[in-house]
């Protein structure tokens, strides 16, 4: 066994899981029909491209308080508003695309001390800057869980992560 011990690279850890599950995310909303991205399963769930948007928002969000952008919380008119402008799975999935771009660029542009630096969120918490980054790709992997959930309630019962 080795003694030598191995410097973990906390950006490009970031780095790769915020693409990979950016990718992964946009890959399985392309598996539900166009025509039932938007729709409210039930009646009552969120549809896909609402909680797309979602994503894009809180990652957004971050993205900015990484970089000292003096990222603010969005009335709930506003949010409304950024729902409705995306509420086209082709315009969802560019838009979170857009938003995980400027979270990975967040992450190349921030020094460790910054990442280790304390922002706080939407809800009041303050947590380092890293921490934020890793809210946001179990953020996106919830939301991911229900695009594949509403894939399978469409009948697409295959795993398309291989």
């Amino acid at each position: 066994m080795s003694t030598t011990a191995t410097k973990f690279d906390l950006k490009q850890h970031l780095i790769d899981t915020v693409n990979r599950i950016g990718e992964t995310y946009v890959n399985d909303l392309a598996f539900i029909d166009k025509d039932k991205q938007a729709q409210c399963p039930m009646g009552a769930a969120r549809p896909a491209t609402e909680f797309t948007a979602e994503c894009a928002g809180f990652n957004f969000f971050i993205s900015k308080a990484i970089t000292g952008e003096g990222a603010e919380m969005p009335s709930e008119e506003a949010r409304k508003q950024f729902y409705a402008d995306h509420a086209t799975g082709e315009k969802a999935a560019a838009v979170f695309t857009a938003s995980v771009g400027a979270l990975r660029a967040a992450i190349e542009g921030a020094t460790e001390e910054s990442l280790m630096t304390e922002i706080t969120l939407p809800w009041g918490d303050a947590v380092p800057g890293y921490r934020a980054v890793q809210m946001c790709t179990a953020h996106m992997m919830y939301h991911d869980g229900q695009i594949n959930y509403l894939q399978a309630l469409h009948g697409d019962a295959e795993n398309h992560w291989g």
